[in-house]
C-alpha cells in the first residue's frame, strides 16, 4: 500500500497569503487612523478659521463706530493744529518757512481724511502716528518760539536797562564835557592877556633921526602904538608874538606884505606889524611901530587892534586931519 505525502508547497503558499493579508489589514488600519487624524486636524483648522473670521467680523462691527469717530477726531485735531500754526507764524515770522511746510503736511492729511471710504486699522494707526508726530513737532516749535520770545524779552529788558544806563552815562559825560568846556573857556579867558594904557599916534622923522608926533595925514611916515600888557599868573609864559592891526578910514588894513596873515578864532585876518616879547607873567610895556615907507594914507579915523595868542587883547584909535 502506497503512503500519501503531505502537500508542503500548498501549505507554504497559504502561510504567505495569510501574512500578506494581515499586513494589508494593519496598513489599512494605519492609513485609516492617519486619515482620521488629518481629517480631525483639518476640521479643527476650519473651525478655528471660521471662529477667527467670525471674531474679526464681530470686531469690525463693534469698532466701526469707534473707528469713524476717531477719524473725525483726527480731522478736528489737524484743523486745530492748522490754527495753532497760523498763530505761531503770526507770533514769529522768522520761522514762517518751516511752519508752512508743517501746515502743508497737515492739509494733505486733512484732504486724505475728507473722503468717506472705510479705512483699515493700519491706515488709522498711521494717521494717528502722523497726528502724534505733528503734535510733538508743534510742541517743539511752541517751545522754541516761547524760548525766543522769552530771550527777546530778556534782551529787550537788558537793552532798555543798558540804554538807560548809557543815557545816564551820556548825560553825565555831556555834563562833565560841558563843565570842562566852561572851565576851559574860563581858564582861556583868565589866561588871556590884556592890553591897556594905549597911546597910538602918527609920527614923522626929524633931521636928527628922531621922530615927532603929527596929526596931518600928508605928513605921516610912521604909525606907532604903545601899550601895557597886564600881569597874569595863569597865562602861558615865554616868548610871545604881539600883533598890531591898523585899519584906515576906508576899512582897509594897512600892511606892507599880503602874507601878514594871523589866525584869530579860526578866522584868518591881515595884520599890520608885529613884535616879539618875553612874557613872564608880569606887567610889561610894549611898543609896535610900522614904517609906511613912503606910502600915503588918508585923513580920518584909524582903529588899532592888538592880538596875542590868537585873541584880541586890546583896542585903540586915533584921528588924522
Amino acid at each position: 500500500m502506497t503512503e500519501v505525502q503531505p502537500n508542503n508547497d500548498n501549505n507554504s503558499k497559504n502561510g504567505i497569503w495569510i501574512l500578506v493579508s494581515l499586513l494589508a489589514i494593519i496598513a489599512t488600519a494605519i492609513l485609516a487612523w492617519m486619515y482620521a487624524n488629518e481629517s480631525a486636524a483639518y476640521s479643527e483648522c476650519k473651525v478655528a478659521n471660521a471662529q477667527l473670521m467670525s471674531e474679526h467680523e464681530e470686531m469690525n462691527n463693534a469698532l466701526s463706530g469707534y473707528i469713524d469717530e476717531t477719524t473725525q477726531n483726527l480731522k478736528v485735531d489737524f484743523q486745530q493744529m492748522l490754527k495753532a500754526y497760523d498763530q505761531m507764524i503770526a507770533k514769529d515770522e522768522s520761522m514762517t518757512d518751516s511752519l508752512t511746510l508743517q501746515k502743508q503736511k497737515i492739509e494733505e492729511l486733512i484732504q486724505e481724511l475728507s473722503d468717506t471710504r472705510r479705512r483699515s486699522y493700519r491706515e488709522i494707526n498711521k494717521l494717528k502716528d502722523e497726528n502724534a508726530t505733528l503734535r510733538v513737532i508743534m510742541k517743539d516749535y511752541l517751545y522754541r518760539i516761547y524760548s525766543f520770545n522769552t530771550m527777546n524779552i530778556n534782551l529787550t529788558s537788558q537793552l532798555t536797562e543798558t540804554t538807560t544806563k548809557l543815557t545816564q552815562t551820556t548825560t553825565e559825560r555831556d555834563q562833565l564835557k560841558e563843565q570842562q568846556q566852561r572851565s576851559q573857556e574860563l581858564l582861556a579867558q583868565g589866561a588871556r592877556l590884556s592890553a591897556f594904557n594905549f597911546n597910538s599916534v602918527a609920527l614923522r622923522y626929524r633931521m636928527s633921526g628922531t621922530t615927532t608926533e603929527v596929526n596931518r595925514a600928508n605928513r605921516v611916515e610912521v604909525l606907532s602904538s604903545t601899550f601895557t600888557i597886564g600881569e597874569n599868573s595863569i597865562a602861558k609864559t615865554g616868548n610871545k608874538t604881539i600883533y598890531m592891526q591898523i585899519t584906515d578910514p576906508n576899512g582897509k588894513v594897512i600892511t606892507a606884505r599880503p602874507s601878514n596873515v594871523l589866525n584869530v578864532g579860526g578866522v584868518e585876518i591881515i595884520y599890520t606889524d608885529e613884535r616879539e616879547i618875553n612874557y613872564q607873567g608880569q606887567q610889561i610895556d610894549v611898543n609896535i611901530v610900522h614904517n609906511l615907507q613912503g606910502r600915503e594914507i588918508d585923513k580920518g579915523n584909524y582903529t588899532v587892534k592888538i592880538f596875542a595868542d590868537g585873541a584880541l587883547i586890546g583896542k585903540d584909535s586915533f584921528t588924522l586931519k
